[in-house]
């Protein structure tokens, strides 16, 4: 069951000792004693501090260490063994012993110099984060989907924009090879009129067993040491420590994820609206049904076809019974995947313009390039935001069984009061 928490309840970024000493509730009305970052200078080194250690983290961080230009100086996360291991991996790159670690972000945003971050925390985490990086002057490299909620999203957008600050979101197809070909084939008017626009994401949920069920009881409430229950889960509200949530299995629960849904938007079905020029806008209405399954704790979907249909009647359909992004038209189809670009006529992959950048920067460096030169990156927030509002409209439709009418203008739900209410379309921060 999906828990919409109360807007104050909340903690804002602020120094630790005062997160330790307050309590969550009451950090929703405290000031946000920021030193403000800087950015870099045009010639200068990005500085950068990683929040959220995990799998997807630790491997951003990675490929971020390899770029000529940065230094990696501080990381941060909830779970302090994951934060050991980031800092290990650190200290022996830079052979020395430097790199800094803090248990919450606000105190790591406070650390000198940093003028970049790379996120990578759950998805209920994003936003609150995000507005708090932007507010504190910093550049974010940050993970999708772009935030749980979609209200939160609209502000997580907007205090970037305020802010002045560049945001790429990790959606790195959109730097992938077989991709950008797929863009520069549609473009090119290769298939004619398109008449059908489609989109594979997964099924079901590969979950960990981090503990066995006949466990659970003895070990619900009682986080392990290493990890600050109180932080990881405060957007959520009072919500109990369970055993199968950290690490990795969080995403299937949708009080933290939104399962392969909500995942994937951000690859596939991005891809899709990138390539239609559709991602600064939304479709007006959404429809589909899913299947969540039997899991006695967690409620994704494992099943599910949805469509989203635009102001110009376009459709765009979502399923969970193949990959990649497939349009077809009046010349044929060409279906792109990770690692495979495939069409109903080899020759049509030819059809590439003359001016097609076969060598472009990684997705990391279009993203330090921004940071220097101040302009949009290959992902900017508005494109990620509404490739996630994509996935997150379409739970509200599977959750209430009938259509959304949607104006994606005010991003406002049209008819329906009910479904307004949807946590999914609400936000769980204040700013």
């Amino acid at each position: 069951m999906i828990r919409l928490t109360p807007m104050n309840s909340l903690p804002t970024a602020i120094p630790r000792r005062k997160f330790l000493a307050t309590g969550v509730a009451a950090l929703a009305l405290a000031p946000m004693p920021w030193l403000r970052g800087q950015s870099a200078s045009p010639n200068g080194d990005v500085v950068m501090g990683v929040i959220g250690c995990g799998g997807q983290g630790i491997g951003n961080m990675g490929n971020f260490l390899n770029i000529k230009g940065v230094r990696v100086v501080a990381v941060c996360d909830v779970d302090s063994a994951q934060a050991a291991k980031a800092k290990a991996k650190v200290d022996a790159f830079y052979k020395n012993e430097d790199c800094k670690i803090y248990a919450h972000h606000g105190d790591l945003l406070q650390h000198p110099g940093i003028n970049a971050i790379s996120l990578a925390t759950p998805d209920h985490w994003h936003a609150r984060i995000g507005i708090d990086c932007a507010n504190a002057g910093m550049d974010v490299y940050g993970e999708k989907p772009f935030t749980w909620g979609l209200a939160e999203g609209r502000l997580l957008v907007e205090a970037m924009k305020k802010n002045k600050r560049v945001w790429q979101t990790g959606c790195w197809q959109r730097s992938g090879g077989e991709f950008r070909r797929f863009k520069a084939l549609i473009e090119n008017n290769t298939l004619g009129k398109i008449t059908r626009f489609e989109c594979g994401t997964p099924s079901g949920m590969s979950i960990k067993k981090h503990a066995p069920a006949e466990k659970w009881p003895e070990m619900i409430g009682k986080p392990p040491a290493n990890l600050d229950w109180k932080t990881y889960s405060a957007p959520v509200g009072d919500f109990p420590y369970h055993p199968m949530i950290h690490p990795w299995n969080w995403r299937w629960h949708h009080s933290f994820g939104g399962g392969q849904l909500l995942d994937w938007v951000g690859h596939h079905v991005d891809i899709a609206l990138w390539t239609l020029g559709l991602d600064a806008t939304g479709p007006v209405k959404m429809e589909g049904t899913g299947e969540k399954g039997d899991h006695p704790f967690f409620d994704a979907y494992v099943e599910y076809s949805y469509q989203g249909t635009f102001a110009d009647g376009r459709v765009l359909e979502v399923r969970s019974d193949f990959g990649g992004t497939k349009f077809t038209g009046e010349k044929g189809w060409i279906h792109v995947n990770r690692g495979k670009l495939e069409a109903s006529d080899r020759e049509m992959l030819r059809n590439l313009p003359d001016d097609f950048n076969t060598k472009p920067p990684s997705h990391y460096q279009n993203f330090i390039d921004c940071v220097h030169s101040r302009e949009l990156t290959v992902a900017p927030a508005e494109s990620s935001h509404r490739a996630a509002s994509f996935g997150q409209l379409a739970i509200v439709a599977l959750d209430t069984k009938q259509p959304v009418k949607w104006d994606p203008k005010t991003e406002k739900v049209l008819d329906s009061p009910d479904q307004a209410k949807h946590p999914r379309l609400g936000s769980r921060i204040t700013v």
